[in-house]
């Protein structure tokens, strides 16, 4: 990008957004063994008993420990609450920042659009995020006044003008629908949009979030974490100095991104093989026969994952079908115990086993 002022405005010469890489060894060898577990994971999917509360405990701990690194003060039970709906007598703004990541994770996983991820989707997503938080003009749209990143009181990076935060940003969406993003490994697409979005700053508030919500979409969307089971955040927010200073890393090093890949890839590895480990517990603690689930029924298992308890009614909108088309499909999810059904046919409800 090139700046040049003039006496009475600015003008922004954009150029396309190139990240600068390097495939190190360690980067091979974290992104060799974060395929193998991710492969590892899709396989056991065909045993569903562990999948509803691996993707509740994972919305829990995106939201927990993204908000929690922007120094959102509630706990994990206190989310987990959230999560489950109940209404807790704790500080509403911090509230709203958990319940808001929630409504942008549940967004990402079952109403993002399939298409290439456009400029009006990422605004999307700030929306959801912050709305309730800001002031109205700021929910949804670019900054339009200059910030900037202290630690100890003290500037450490300055982002690119409120002028050129729409330019930049949408060159990196350019990018991450490109063919050349198309042919790279998930996490190294995720990782990169991730470290270029919180640079860019294009908002007044919520770029960390936004940078790491953006994070799990592609990964999402680039069919690494199809099921919503594992929580990356998790591992930024275990050691925040340490995230920081990668992130700062790169801008120190001239926008390499090599050792920030190196360490996103590190984390991938770790949390998958947590994730791993729960999901072995899971299956040792409830071993209910295995089913085989087509489209629709995934899609019923997301969406109750999600939501506590849903009327029959409100979850065939939800799905596009007919109360009866929907019974049929819920029959064997019913049948084999993975979805419970409350209440007569045409006032049932149905939720996930506790």
């Amino acid at each position: 990008m090139t700046i040049i002022p003039l006496a009475d405005r600015i003008i922004i010469m954009e150029v396309r957004y190139q990240p600068k890489i390097e495939r190190s060894a360690r980067l091979v060898h974290y992104l060799s063994q974060a395929s193998s577990l991710c492969a590892w994971i899709q396989e056991q999917t065909v045993d569903v008993s562990w999948i509803a509360p691996t993707q509740r405990d994972t919305l829990v701990r995106l939201a927990h420990h993204s908000t929690r690194i922007e120094g959102n003060p509630l706990t994990l039970p206190e989310v987990e609450a959230l999560a489950a709906g109940k209404d807790l007598a704790i500080d509403e703004h911090a509230k709203q920042e958990v319940l808001n990541y929630f409504a942008a994770l549940r967004w990402i996983w079952t109403k993002s659009p399939p298409r290439k991820i456009a400029e009006k989707d990422l605004l999307h997503l700030h929306k959801l995020l912050t709305k309730g938080l800001l002031p109205t003009p700021e929910v949804g749209a670019y900054k339009t006044k200059p910030n900037a990143v202290f630690q100890g009181g003290r500037v450490i990076y300055t982002p690119p003008p409120p002028e050129a935060a729409p330019i930049i940003t949408h060159a990196l969406l350019q990018w991450l629908n490109s063919n050349e993003a198309g042919m790279e490994h998930a996490i190294v697409v995720a990782a990169i949009a991730h470290h270029r979005l919180v640079s860019i700053h294009p908002f007044l508030d919520g770029n960390g979030r936004i940078a790491r919500a953006l994070e799990s979409w592609i990964l999402y969307r680039r069919g690494f974490d199809t099921q919503h089971i594992f929580a990356l955040d998790e591992f930024f927010d275990a050691n925040r100095q340490r995230y920081y200073k990668e992130i700062q890393k790169v801008r120190e090093q001239g926008e390499y991104l090599t050792s920030w890949l190196e360490y996103v890839s590190e984390g991938t590895v770790e949390i998958l093989r947590k994730t791993k480990m729960r999901i072995q517990i899971l299956r040792a603690k409830t071993p209910m026969a295995k089913l085989t689930l087509n489209r629709q029924q995934e899609r019923i298992m997301r969406i109750l994952g999600e939501t506590p308890r849903m009327g029959g009614g409100e979850l065939a909108r939800s799905l596009g079908m007919t109360r009866s088309h929907m019974s049929k499909i819920l029959k064997p999810l019913v049948k084999a115990g993975l979805v419970i059904k409350e209440g007569s046919t045409k006032a049932a409800a149905y939720r996930l086993p506790e």
